[in-house]
């Protein structure tokens, strides 16, 4: 170790044999600096989101270490120090069995040399979810009866869940898509009587939920019937008012109110005309359409009606004439 040596000079004490030697400026600088710690690196999890209490995680040692040091790693959680250990010899090494709290635990890690902490490392974010996620069935709705052979099932689970829908009577297993808000549908086919489903939703977590639903599906009396004004003309008869008329009666078998009616005629050598309307009192009405003369009016006319009533349930009924 050198020693300092102090030497009076002209009546002033100089310095000599320091390690601290004044500059041309006359000031005083250190002649070595150490450099500041790198901080480690946290390799993102296999999951994100799990309902495990623990997590291991992987972290890389900062490369450019001394080999003559010791290090020792810090592991915070939330901003709290969760573990401190030796900075191990092998590059990536897994610190292991890291606790968990519910909802979201942000990790970081710091490396610890002579020199003090270093910065923390980016965050590495882990969420436990040990909530079981809802299965809200929208339509149709609970005690509701529906007509329909085809139904859409309609509900919401967790965002990011998955949902299956079981036949409860076959087994079968219904298609089923769920949107990433976690809204879901499914195409039901549906018996006459009751039809029981199994709806199971897991989420990302792979926390599991199920619900039991019951549909009822009556004996549907909806019908149209298509009248029109004339079954066969001739050509001397034309040109000819021909009214159509469809009576539409619902599931109950009650006259229908507000269906929506689409009437079609087809000419047999002309372009289809169309006509819609809505029902009153169970009747919609397609008045006084004239079938012209001429050549290409001999043949046979298709009409066509389309009834969609309120339910959503769609009915249909074909008629014809022919002009000779």
């Amino acid at each position: 170790m050198a020693a300092a040596l102090l030497v009076l000079v002209g009546g002033s004490i100089a310095l000599a044999g320091s390690a601290l030697d004044p500059g041309p400026d006359g000031l005083t600088a250190p002649t070595t600096t150490t450099p500041p710690l790198a901080a480690p690196t946290l390799l993102p999890p296999a999951a994100s989101v799990t309902r495990a209490d623990t997590i291991d995680l992987g972290v890389v040692s900062p490369a450019g270490l001394r080999d003559d040091r010791a290090y020792r790693v810090r592991i915070f959680v939330n901003g709290d120090l969760e573990r401190e250990l030796r900075l191990p010899d092998e590059s990536p090494f897994e610190v292991p069995d890291l606790p968990l709290s519910e909802g979201d635990n942000a990790f970081r890690a710091a490396l610890v040399g002579s020199g003090g902490q270093s910065e923390l490392s980016a965050p590495v974010s882990v969420i436990r979810d040990t909530t079981a996620p809802v299965i809200r069935v929208l339509s149709p709705r609970r005690s509701e009866l529906v007509y329909a052979a085809n139904e859409i099932l309609r509900g919401r689970t967790e965002p990011g869940a998955t949902l299956s829908v079981t036949d409860g009577k076959h087994s079968d297993e219904i298609s089923a898509s769920v949107a990433d808000d976690g809204r879901f549908e499914a195409t039901l086919s549906l018996e006459v009587g009751t039809n029981r489903l199994v709806l199971r939703s897991v989420d990302r977590a792979g926390n599991q939920a199920s619900a039991r639903i019951t549909i009822e599906r009556g004996e549907s009396q909806a019908r149209v019937a298509l009248t029109i004004s004339a079954s066969e003309l001739t050509a001397a008869e034309l040109p000819f008012d021909l009214e159509m008329v469809a009576t539409v009666v619902d599931e109950l078998g009650t006259p229908a109110h507000y269906a929506q009616v689409t009437f079609s005629l087809s000419p047999p050598n002309a372009a289809t005309m169309t006509y819609v309307t809505s029902s009153a009192g169970g009747l919609a009405t397609w008045p006084s359409v004239e079938v012209a003369g001429g050549g290409e009016a001999v043949g046979a006319w298709l009409v066509t009606v389309l009834a969609v009533l309120p339910s959503g349930t769609e009915l249909r009924e074909d008629e014809s004439f022919s002009v000779r």
